[in-house]
């Protein structure tokens, strides 16, 4: 009898468990064991900041976050289609092109069997301040100085390309007043320009490969025209930059205030990320914010420009899903999201 109760005990026990368990929380998603992130070559800003995110992200998750360099973006987007990178670190323009397939992700997209590249925002971030850099030495002050001139020029219809005839427009100028110089990437259009092949090219403030420049041939940049009526031309060419007064000081070869073209940077993922992968990154990037901004290059990653309206790509649902939890996500970030995911092709 003792025996019986003894049994009928652990079977209720054990029933009870059964019961207790199958009302428990679902276990937590897998999260991947490594995402690969796609940036330019080492010397570029958008590297920089790749490598400091990266390892913000390895350390605060689960996740080892490997970056991949490569010539641009043109050459790391289309392998998001193949599940060969997962995340990048880029201007804005280029990820609205591949968004919606415009420029030279159209044919890209087409070759890789897509319809366009759905990318999604992790984070918005820091602003890259940019322009044409010349030697120390070299007579022209402003854009119209360059009419004549031997200025880098990028593939057609590429996100730099874009760029020089934005910033050419802001002068007055169009590729035609300029001879142009080839190049496939800023490292090849500071190396142009270190070398004398060219008099002047594409260059961020704040890059290293800018800093090497400025070592060199005491590298300086032009000045952008911030009039209403100047920066309307720079715009048709590039809708998403700004004219922004850049703080003396604030990076090598930029001793006083000056006026520079910006251009955003944004953390994207491929869609396919699972929501609780990218999750796990904004919440990492979110709570560590001021061990990120110490970082080379991210400065200015700051939690005020996680969450922006202005890049024309959508966000990541894993990305919502935490900035719902902390309060931030508003009806005008919804609203941006219904209106941007009804753009894709």
């Amino acid at each position: 009898m003792k025996r019986r109760l003894i049994l009928c005990g652990v079977a209720l026990m054990l029933i009870l468990g059964l019961i207790a368990a199958s009302c428990a929380a679902p276990a937590p998603a897998e999260l991947p064991k490594v995402l690969n992130l796609g940036t330019m070559p080492a010397g570029m800003a958008v590297n920089a900041q790749g490598v400091g995110i990266a390892d913000i992200c390895s350390i605060y998750t689960p996740i080892s976050i490997k970056v991949v360099p490569l010539t641009n973006e043109e050459a790391w987007v289309p392998l998001t289609a193949t599940e060969e990178i997962d995340l990048g670190v880029a201007v804005s323009l280029p990820m609205r092109q591949a968004y919606v397939a415009s420029g030279p992700y159209k044919d890209l997209a087409g070759k890789s069997g897509v319809k366009s590249f759905p990318l999604r925002i992790i984070t918005g971030g820091s602003p890259m301040p940019m322009n044409f850099v010349v030697r120390g030495d070299d007579p022209a002050q402003t854009i119209p100085d360059l009419k004549g001139r031997r200025v880098v020029s990028f593939m057609e219809g590429t996100s730099f390309d874009l760029y020089t005839k934005g910033r050419l427009a802001n002068g007055g100028l169009t590729l035609d007043d300029v001879i142009q110089v080839p190049a496939a990437n800023p490292i090849e259009s500071a190396r142009a320009v270190m070398e004398g092949r060219a008099d002047a090219g594409d260059l961020a403030a704040g890059a290293p490969i800018a800093t090497e420049a400025v070592a060199k041939v005491d590298a300086r940049w032009l000045s952008m025209d911030p009039s209403p009526e100047a920066v309307k031309r720079m715009k048709e060419f590039v809708p998403t930059a700004y004219v922004s007064l850049l703080p003396g000081g604030k990076y090598t070869g930029v001793p006083e205030d000056q006026y520079l073209m910006a251009v955003d940077v944004l953390l994207v993922a491929r869609e396919g990320v699972s929501e609780a992968a990218a999750y796990e990154l904004t919440k990492a990037l979110w709570e560590n914010n001021s061990e990120l901004v110490e970082k080379p290059a991210l400065g200015d990653w700051t939690q005020d420009k996680f969450l922006t309206t202005a890049e024309g790509v959508p966000y990541h649902t894993g990305a919502i899903k935490f900035y719902k939890e902390i309060g931030v996500w508003t009806k005008e970030m919804e609203e941006y999201q219904k209106a941007v995911l009804a753009e894709k092709p």
